[in-house]
């Protein structure tokens, strides 16, 4: 607990100065801030954004005057990022935040004013979220003792109520008076102030009811594009216009376009959020209203044939600053080797493999690189390669580094070899990093390169045991026992990890679905079949049958509740990093942070406990 009475506000203004990055802080408010951006522009909201980090001077203020983290207060200060929203129509309030509870995760509940049917205050709605693990991890600066959350507050209100914010914030929020001393002897200036709000409340009703009945007299008069942009209200490209052959349908059958106009218009918001940056057209809503809501077969037979252009936004914002190093892939590990293979012929397959997927990527730089394997070195200015082949040493090196054409200042870097070593093995290197300015998108940690799903199905990398894009399975005890001298083996490299199958099957749903040529993975809290896919790269997947829950319960020192369907990482011994162990509790309680799949699927537990398992691998292998 703080007492923030012993001190004086200039020295805690000093205090939070030393204890608080407010640089990386603003990176980190500048993503966020980028992110909702992305998703209301997507969905064509009308919409203003403003966001700060709190000054130095108001932290201190408002840590005094709110006494957080005393005994009378253990909360914590919530709102050191602040990001204000302001929407042009009032529906379009309880969307955003139906929108923003669902993509970030939410403390505690929405904010709001509370009043009586005679009292009028400016509407406004205030939430409060914690910062997303992958935009935090910007801030590497130990976390400050203070008592402030890492959290940031979204505040959503009208335009009409905005200026009006801005008068109530300094005139009543910050006064040191009440209100019944700040209108003493002026109450019918009080009172006109309540009617310039009724007022401001009125505009917000009126408005949205105003393009409404436009809408619905545009139906009256067959004006099918403006019933749509009168009733949808959303941004949308309208020098494209309806398809002939739709307008044809609404002509002859209304009936038709009347289910259209009937449709609402917040299932049309969350239909677009499903797609990736959508370019907005009459036809791409009725398109969407269709597949959703009216299921006309028609109507979907001229859909089906109507090209619906994406949009190409990315959002950039070019800036001049230091470049950073990061390392986002490395892997060093032995090529397999079968004994039904010539070593040479193994060295081979790899090189090309890392060849052909560099002649893809550079050609339309480097046009002369030859199409046969061979040394090769060329530069341009953003761009230089270097690859040394020597088969008769079976010895191929590459070196790449380009500039990245979307993203402002940054350079690539990529070196991958394949060489024999003394112990007559052969060896894959690679290691992929990337130098970019301070205050980059530097929230994307890992990037794998895309041969190594090739060379890992084709050749073969061993870790111990062969890697594998598909979950391995341990169905008996000997199969366990193999697996537990796998885990010690003080040679291994990469982690493992098992999930184990739920117990909570009756006797014959559990015969059913014993392992014959795989399991039901709905017996599973996580879905190692698909998490192999992404990871199995660069670590081990198995999925454990649950005749082997006890005794794998037993190993790990996990209670007899915690066995059902837990799930375990093992570490390189080499890491001294002890195993990691989750319960379906976990799996079951977990939420994405910052979810931006919630409106594609509603199995959100196990896809962000998935999520989280494949981002702690990828974190480990980018911190070596």
């Amino acid at each position: 607990m703080y007492n923030l009475d012993d001190i004086s506000k200039e020295d805690l203004e000093a205090y939070i100065e030393r204890e608080i990055d407010f640089e990386r802080l603003a990176e980190l408010c500048e993503h966020i801030t980028d992110a909702i951006q992305e998703i209301l522009k997507s969905c064509g909201l009308y919409f203003r954004i403003f966001s700060r980090v709190k000054s130095i001077e108001s932290i201190a203020a408002k840590l005094k005057r709110g006494k957080y983290g005393t005994l009378d207060n253990p909360k914590k200060m919530q709102d050191l990022i602040g990001l204000r929203v302001v929407l042009y129509y009032y529906d379009d309030l309880s969307i955003c935040r139906n929108i923003m509870e669902s993509t970030f995760q939410m403390i505690d509940k929405w904010s709001k004013n509370s009043f009586n049917s005679d009292e009028f205050r400016a509407t406004k709605i205030n939430g409060v979220f914690r910062y997303p693990a992958e935009y935090f991890k910007l801030y590497k600066k130990p976390l400050w003792t203070l008592p402030i959350d890492t959290t940031f507050e979204i505040q959503f209100r009208t335009v009409f109520f905005e200026g009006w914010h801005e008068i109530e914030h300094d005139m009543r929020y910050k006064s040191l008076l009440s209100d019944d001393q700040f209108w003493k002897g002026s109450e019918e200036l009080s009172r006109m102030l309540n009617c310039i709000l009724a007022n401001l409340e009125l505009s917000d009703w009126s408005l949205v009811q105003l393009f409404e009945q436009l809408s619905y007299n545009h139906y009256k008069m067959g004006n099918w594009e403006l019933m749509l942009k009168s009733k949808f209200r959303i941004k949308m490209d309208d020098t494209e216009k309806l398809h002939p052959d739709i307008l044809a349908i609404f002509d002859d059958n209304k009936k038709i376009a009347k289910q259209f106009y009937k449709c609402s218009r917040r299932k049309l918001i969350r239909s677009l959020l499903t797609l990736d940056h959508p370019h907005v057209n009459y036809n791409l809503i009725i398109k969407l209203l269709n597949e959703n809501i009216v299921h006309n077969e028609k109507i979907e037979e001229i859909c089906n044939n109507i090209q619906i252009p994406i949009d190409e936004h990315i959002y950039q914002k070019p800036k001049l600053a230091r470049l950073e190093s990061n390392i986002l892939f490395h892997l060093e590990l032995p090529i397999l080797h079968k004994e039904t293979r010539l070593l040479k012929s193994e060295f081979n397959n790899a090189s090309t493999i890392l060849y052909k997927w560099a002649r893809f990527k550079l050609n339309p730089v480097f046009e002369d690189m030859p199409e046969d394997m061979s040394s090769y070195y060329n530069k341009l200015p953003g761009y230089s390669i270097k690859i040394v082949y020597e088969p008769e040493k079976m010895h191929y090196c590459m070196k790449i580094c380009y500039i990245d054409s979307k993203c402002v200042g940054t350079l690539w870097h990529i070196h991958s070899s394949i060489a024999l070593f003394n112990d007559g093995r052969l060896y894959f290197y690679h290691m992929t990093s990337r130098d970019m300015p301070r205050g980059g998108a530097g929230h994307y940690t890992f990037c794998k390169p895309s041969f190594m799903q090739e060379l890992v199905n084709k050749v073969g990398l061993t870790d111990i045991k062969r890697l594998s894009n598909m979950a391995q399975f341990i169905t008996n005890t000997n199969d366990y026992n193999e697996i537990k001298e796998f885990i010690n083996n003080p040679e291994r490299k990469l982690p493992v990890i098992i999930i184990t199958q739920k117990l909570n099957m009756t006797q014959n749903q559990y015969d059913e679905n014993i392992f014959k040529d795989g399991y039901d993975m709905n017996t599973f809290y996580v879905n190692g079949t698909r998490l192999a896919k992404v990871i199995g790269n660069y670590s081990h997947v198995y999925m454990a049958d649950r005749c082997i829950a006890k005794i794998f319960a037993s190993d790990n020192n996990i209670g007899h509740e915690g066995s059902d369907g837990c799930i375990c990482i093992f570490w390189p011994l080499s890491s001294n990093k002890e195993p990691d162990i989750f319960t379906k509790d976990m799996v079951c309680d977990t939420q994405f942070d910052f979810n931006r799949l919630i409106f594609h699927d509603q199995n959100i537990n196990e896809k962000a406990f998935r999520h989280k398992l494949a981002q702690i691998i990828k974190d480990d292998n980018v911190s070596h």
